[in-house]
């Protein structure tokens, strides 16, 4: 089964937890880019409101791939903007969705709610692997927990 990670990462905590699932998995690893950031407040605030914000093409051909692993952080309840357009764009049909949250609390209901509704009408099967609570975790505490992920996608 081809496997791809992708991912948003803000700050490098999401990057982090994405590169050692893809390690663990020996899958392609690839990174969704916004074409401009902007501060947290308009983050959250694009959060609350579902606002959409460009991404860099990513050039990514999702025709052999079997399953999609989705690294995202939690903003306001919700996945990052970023990774909400990179749903909307994608051709995600007949692909296994995995998704793993990173969020300062564990709560990630809203979260994957959001991304059933963002892929309602389309075959894709979404599973939710959990949510990687991160802060006071080092790189190594982070690199674990998802591996330990990792080969729950890999079993």
């Amino acid at each position: 089964m081809k496997t791809v990670v992708v991912y948003y990462s803000r700050f490098g905590t999401t990057r982090t937890v994405a590169k050692a699932i893809a390690e663990e998995l020996g899958a392609e690893l690839r990174e969704i880019q916004a074409v401009r950031e902007c501060g947290f407040l308009g983050m959250a605030f694009r959060s609350l409101f579902g606002i959409r914000m460009p991404i860099r093409p990513m050039n990514l051909d999702f025709t052999d791939v079997d399953q999609v692993v989705l690294c995202t952080p939690i903003w306001a309840g919700r996945p990052a903007n970023p990774v909400r357009t990179f749903l909307q764009e994608a051709n995600l049909e007949g692909k296994r969705l995995a998704v793993i949250f990173t969020a300062g609390i564990g709560k990630s209901g809203p979260a994957l709610a959001a991304i059933r509704t963002l892929l309602s009408g389309k075959s894709v099967e979404v599973n939710l692997l959990g949510t990687i609570v991160t802060p006071k975790k080092t790189e190594a505490q982070l690199r674990a927990e998802a591996k330990d992920f990792a080969r729950k996608i890999g079993a």
